[in-house]
């Protein structure tokens, strides 16, 4: 800062001159509360007061230091301010910020609501400024939606509810309606049964009878009738509106054999006990020999499975004469002709090519002219009577 003396001055006084920028002036002129619009020429007089001896003898109050614009406000206010001690100044910084300056200070503001909640603030000479002032309010559109939106959430779910409670209690209806009695089985009818028990036959009977065609436990009945040793296979269907087929397939008996009890056991081809008589079978081809004491349903030894077996390839040519089958010990087979003639198979394994070298043997020769044929090796061996 330059000082210079002045002539008429005391030279107790100093007074300090320089020149201030516009923002400075700006910010001076909002500190004694008057907005003012200055260029960069404007020269300022600044007053600094040092000296307490000056400023007794000029009544200025020491320490105080003023600006004064030559175009604003009269040196005798800024002086009467000053020297006099009763006024306290008004310190108070005006706010920078031309959206906080008061509208009486020469300002005109624009305001323009967001549609967000806030406010767009628009000051008329400085048109190249726009604030946004936000008011941190929430939009009442926006809970609107939000509102809107779980009201719809919850019309959906009541619909869905809805929807289910509905289709549950359809079904309870028409199941209702399915189990009544109105379609409830009256006959029951049995079809392909010979040797299946009658006890078996009025068990499923009862089982059947009274219930709904639709909803018949026609597996259970199934089971049931499987219970019987005779059947091997059984189908069961409902009729429209009150009847039920049973279809059953009976086993085929092919051999029996006298057990340890004495007691015949009658086998199907895969060696499965059909039955346990008390007499003796005429129908079927006997396997000699004395086997194990088993129950029906169980299943017998590989050997009379095998016979079996063989008994159902013989051809119609050989299967007359057959008297019956025996089981020798070490359970070699061996096959009895009406004529006497024995037909020794050994093992009961590969009994086919076995039968087939009889077979053809057979048709060269008369059978009643052979006493033994072996063909328990592979190759047939014969002895004439």
């Amino acid at each position: 800062m330059k000082k210079e003396n002045d002539d008429s001055a005391s030279t107790d006084e100093e007074i300090a001159i320089t020149e201030v920028s516009a923002e400075v002036l700006e910010e001076l002129s909002h500190l004694f509360g008057t907005p003012h619009t200055v260029d960069d020429s404007v020269e300022v007089v600044v007053v600094d007061i040092t000296d307490e001896t000056s400023a007794a003898s000029e009544d200025i109050t020491v320490g105080h230091t003023t600006a004064i614009a030559k175009d604003v406000t009269p040196i005798a206010e800024v002086i009467s301010l000053i020297t006099d001690p009763g006024v306290e100044p008004d310190l108070t910084p005006a706010p920078a910020d031309p959206l906080l300056t008061p509208m009486s200070q020469g300002r005109d503001v624009m305001e323009v609501a967001d549609d967000r909640g806030g406010t767009v603030v628009i000051v008329d000479d400085e048109m190249d400024r726009v604030v946004i002032v936000d008011e941190d309010r929430p939009d009442p559109r926006f809970e609107e939606r939000q509102r809107r939106h779980k009201r719809r959430e919850r019309l959906r779910k009541v619909k869905w509810v809805k929807l289910i409670l509905a289709i549950t209690a359809l079904l309870a209806i028409v199941l209702g309606v399915l189990a009544s009695p109105l379609f409830a089985i009256r006959n029951v009818v049995f079809e392909g049964n010979v040797y299946t028990s009658a006890q078996t036959i009025e068990d499923v009977t009862k089982l059947l009878e009274g219930t709904s065609v639709f909803t018949a436990d026609t597996s259970a009945a199934r089971d049931k009738v499987l219970e019987d040793p005779w059947v091997s296979e059984v189908r069961i269907t409902t009729d429209f509106p009150g009847s039920a087929l049973v279809e059953v397939a009976e086993r085929v008996p092919v051999v029996w054999y006298v057990g340890e009890d004495q007691r015949a056991r009658v086998i199907d081809a895969r060696g499965f006990i059909i039955a346990v008589l008390d007499g003796w079978p005429t129908k079927y081809l006997q396997v000699t020999g004395t086997g194990a004491s088993l129950d029906a349903g169980s299943f017998a030894d590989d050997v009379y499975r095998a016979a079996a077996q063989l008994v159902l390839a013989l051809p119609d040519e050989i299967r007359g004469r057959v008297k019956s089958l025996e089981l020798a010990g070490g359970g070699e087979l061996s096959m009895i002709l009406k004529e006497g003639t024995i037909v020794r198979f050994g093992p009961p394994t590969d009994l086919q090519n076995k039968l087939v070298a009889v077979v053809v043997l057979f048709r060269r020769q008369d059978p009643a002219t052979l006493l033994v044929v072996d063909v328990s090796t592979g190759n047939p061996t014969v002895q004439v009577r």
